[in-house]
């Protein structure tokens, strides 16, 4: 079946095609590194309220056996089900700490829907490792890409994670499935169709976000497996008259990012981690300040207040926490995130508690930060999230400091210790007590495209 000159389509067919070997190895450890990331963060996320509400939902929609793991060894006997159901809540729990990685261009977490949905079909079809870090590849490039062309307006409305990362989603499990391109395409647009995901949850401290990445796994897996059955999505679900582009985008789309240079770049090797435990928008401005406390000797009672110049879409998110009822929603809250910061000299997945939430001296610390709109940053920005503060001392000195990059961001990235540390802190923070298992686990992800069965990454 021939397939239609679109953007799309070039998209389509080239995920359906790509092969293990036409992978460059620092894809391949880039991958690697970032699935062991997402390892840590889905199990740190398992006692979230949401994640036990979906817990329950998958145990009685769904099936109680399967081919397809929890990433929660504690939830057996219900250990195994379908890959959708599995996916659905691996990938809500990898969204709870605010701890998985961030794609800049697309303004998207890849990781907590690529990894939950590709992992769950690999179970289920027995794929080995370099299938599966393959799949991973192909979904991390089709959700960004989608990401990257949706663009900032989009993200003003939207959670591109979840309208962005469904296509990535049905676009990994139909190379798993091994779906031929016109199949690929039709799971791409059956998944366009499903696309959701709005902010208002954090005006109340909602459960939506990690609803959005569960259903996005769900959904693309759906997309994905109807496809191979027959099921006929639309051909050109992004830029077609009444696609994505012109349904879901206020502002001015990016065309080009959804097929240009395919194969010759990987946007797997574009996304950062995070080292801090919020919202990304905060951390271009927590490095900035952490910077500037250690040059210029400031301590947290030494600060009167500071103001954050940013851009349009951290204002927009992170103006919407108000007074921050739950832990979650204090991680996107400017204020709060700097006050963490500055106290704690870190703002690391244990510095937020219920206590700092009644903590007095954060909490006025906290509404002494004041965002303030940059038309500089803002022009940078989704290419580079860079961080600037001005800091005012209670003895009236004026203090500035500015980041070009956060850590985490490719340029500045984590090593392979680093990733380790951070990955027994998640599993720690979880309630794993196992070293050994969490070590195990470990090696696994440095060996993954050596790995002949995909079961077992469970804590």
């Amino acid at each position: 079946m021939s397939l239609p000159n679109t953007r799309t389509a070039r998209l389509a067919s080239w995920s359906s095609t790509l092969r293990y070997t036409d992978l460059p190895d620092a894809a391949v450890q880039r991958t690697k590194d970032l699935f062991l990331d997402w390892l840590g963060c889905t199990i740190a996320g398992r006692h979230h309220p949401a994640v036990r509400a979906i817990v329950n939902f998958a145990k009685t929609m769904g099936p109680t056996t399967g081919k397809s793991e929890l990433v929660d060894g504690d939830l057996a006997p219900f250990s195994r089900t379908s890959p959708a159901f599995a996916a659905l809540v691996n990938g809500a729990a990898s969204h709870v700490v605010e701890q998985d990685d961030l794609h800049n261009r697309s303004i998207t977490h890849p990781a907590t829907v690529i990894f939950p949905a590709a992992l769950a079909v690999a179970q289920d079809v027995g794929a080995d490792g370099q299938e599966f870090i393959t799949a991973c590849v192909v979904g991390y490039e089709v959700g960004c890409r989608v990401g990257a062309y949706l663009g900032k307006s989009h993200y003003e409305n939207f959670h591109s994670t979840a309208t962005a990362g469904i296509l990535g989603v049905a676009a990994a499990a139909a190379h798993l499935l091994k779906l031929d391109p016109a199949q690929t395409l039709s799971a791409i647009g059956t998944a366009g169709t499903q696309a959701a995901g709005l902010w208002q949850f954090l005006l109340d401290a909602a459960h939506s976000k990690q609803v959005h990445t569960g259903k996005a796994c769900f959904d693309g897996i759906f997309a994905a497996y109807s496809a191979r059955d027959g099921l006929l999505g639309t051909k050109d679900v992004i830029e077609g008259p009444r696609g994505m582009g012109n349904g879901l985008v206020p502002g001015k789309t990016m065309p080009e990012a959804i097929d240009a240079d395919l194969g010759k770049d990987y946007e797997v090797l574009h996304s950062s981690f995070k080292w801090h435990a919020s919202c990304r928008h905060t951390h271009p401005s927590v490095d900035a300040l952490l910077a500037l406390m250690s040059k210029k000797g400031v301590r947290f009672e030494d600060i009167d207040s500071i103001l954050v110049p940013t851009y349009q879409a951290a204002l927009n998110v992170l103006g919407m926490s108000g007074d921050c009822e739950t832990v979650h929603q204090s991680k996107f809250s400017m204020g709060f995130v700097l006050a963490i910061a500055a106290k704690k000299g870190q703002a690391m997945i244990t510095d937020f508690t219920e206590a700092d939430l009644k903590d007095e001296s954060i909490r006025e610390f906290q509404r002494r930060v004041a965002m303030v709109f940059d038309r500089e940053i803002d022009d940078a920005f989704p290419e580079r999230w860079t961080g600037r503060v001005v800091v005012t001392t209670k003895d009236g000195r004026e203090i500035e400091e500015r980041t070009g990059f956060a850590k985490g961001d490719p340029e500045f990235t984590l090593t392979r210790a680093e990733l380790e540390t951070k990955a027994r802190s998640l599993a720690k923070y979880g309630g794993i007590t196992d070293g050994n298992k969490v070590e195990a686990l470990i090696q696994r992800a440095w060996n993954l495209e050596n790995e002949t069965d995909l079961h077992g990454f469970v804590f």
